[in-house]
């Protein structure tokens, strides 16, 4: 059984970090989910501890954060791109969207993957210790 506090709780450390480590330095941004998924398996309790399972929950929820914040940002983008060129509106506004759900769909299958590498190293430095 899952604890979904450690899980919501790694998810949203996973977005925090994604978006600090992705403003400052970009190319750590992918430290964001292996920490979150660490974090998760270390608040879950000893007997509830299912590393890959938790790690890509946390992940995963952390995913959905950032994406809805990238969202937000690529909907401008579509926007600016819309009335810029007058004569392109709606294919320019497909290709947003288009970019937009690729997009999406990335970052949701690298965080989860992530995730549940964080999860997966964390259970084997946390069953050592006992």
């Amino acid at each position: 059984m899952s604890d979904i506090k450690a899980i919501l709780a790694g998810g949203l450390f996973t977005s925090a970090l994604t978006l600090a480590l992705g403003l400052s330095i970009f190319p750590l941004f992918f430290l964001g989910p292996l920490a979150g998924g660490y974090i998760t398996i270390y608040l879950t309790k000893k007997y509830e501890m299912d590393g890959a399972k938790d790690g890509a929950l946390s992940g995963l929820f952390g995913g959905v954060v950032i994406s809805l914040i990238s969202f937000a940002g690529i909907g401008i983008l579509s926007t600016l791109i819309g009335l810029i060129s007058t004569n392109l509106g709606d294919i320019a506004s497909l290709i947003g969207i288009l970019a937009g759900i690729l997009f999406t769909a990335i970052i949701l299958i690298m965080f989860t993957v992530l995730g549940a590498l964080g999860g997966v190293l964390a259970e084997n430095m946390r069953e050592k210790e006992y």
